[in-house]
């Protein structure tokens, strides 16, 4: 297998794009990652690595590690037809060694053994999946109504995007939140539930793709929870979407 470093998103898209939209649920996050690199090409820096693998002429896997984040691999076939080692050598000839892997565990588990095999600690980081949603049922109403983000309320909404980042074990420094708020204001792509005049919990749309947008960064502060308002703040912005 030929793995391929590519320096540029669109590269990447138009090489294994189809191969994303064909993976279908597995696909969806690196597909959107790729799409908002080729909008936003600094989105993450200088740190940026992609890797594609190639056999026989087709895409078999794709690996992207973004800043200090997780590695995240998606494959196209068979795990074990894949050199996934391939990944860890062109990683390390890259200078980049995650502390985690993330994706389907049928791709992420032999590809963190071959970093314990090349020496290196980097274990699964998160059980991911993906639920596709076609239709909303709405849960009980809290008081309160959603509404969009707005201005001001950047600096509550940058302070809970650190606090999710701790919850989830992926720091996100105040600088990088910001930057985080000011981005999804600019998109309306941050909706707030409030309650009492006040916002009381968050949800975004995170990334898009020709055949979905993903709903993440849904967070309450820990005195709010239990009374419904991410269920319903999720409701509302996933009709939305709808």
């Amino acid at each position: 297998m030929d793995v391929r470093s590519l320096e540029r998103a669109e590269e990447a898209v138009a090489l294994v794009g189809d191969a994303l939209r064909d993976a279908g649920a597995e696909g969806e996050l690196s597909h959107g990652l790729l799409l908002r690199l080729v909008d936003e090409p600094d989105a993450w820096g200088d740190e940026v690595t992609i890797l594609v693998g190639v056999e026989d002429g087709r895409p078999a896997a794709l690996v992207t590690m973004t800043g200090s984040f997780p590695a995240l691999i998606v494959g196209f076939g068979d795990p074990g037809a894949v050199d996934v080692a391939a990944f860890v050598d062109a990683m390390q000839t890259a200078g980049r060694r995650p502390d985690a892997i993330n994706g389907a565990r049928r791709w992420s588990e032999p590809f963190a053994a071959a970093w314990e095999a090349a020496g290196a600690q980097a274990q699964v980081g998160r059980d991911m999946r993906a639920f596709e949603l076609r239709r909303v049922v709405r849960p009980r109403p809290p008081g309160g109504r959603a509404r969009p983000a707005s201005p001001a309320d950047a600096a509550v909404l940058a302070g809970w995007v650190v606090a999710f980042g701790e919850d989830i074990g992926e720091t996100v420094t105040a600088e990088e939140a910001e930057r985080m708020v000011a981005r999804l204001l600019q998109l309306d792509d941050l909706l707030v539930w409030q309650d009492a005049g006040q916002p009381v919990s968050m949800a975004a749309i995170m990334r898009r793709t020709p055949l979905s947008s993903t709903v993440a960064l849904v967070y309450t502060p820990p005195h709010l929870r239990g009374r419904g308002y991410a269920s319903a703040v999720v409701a509302q912005l996933s009709q939305r979407e709808l």
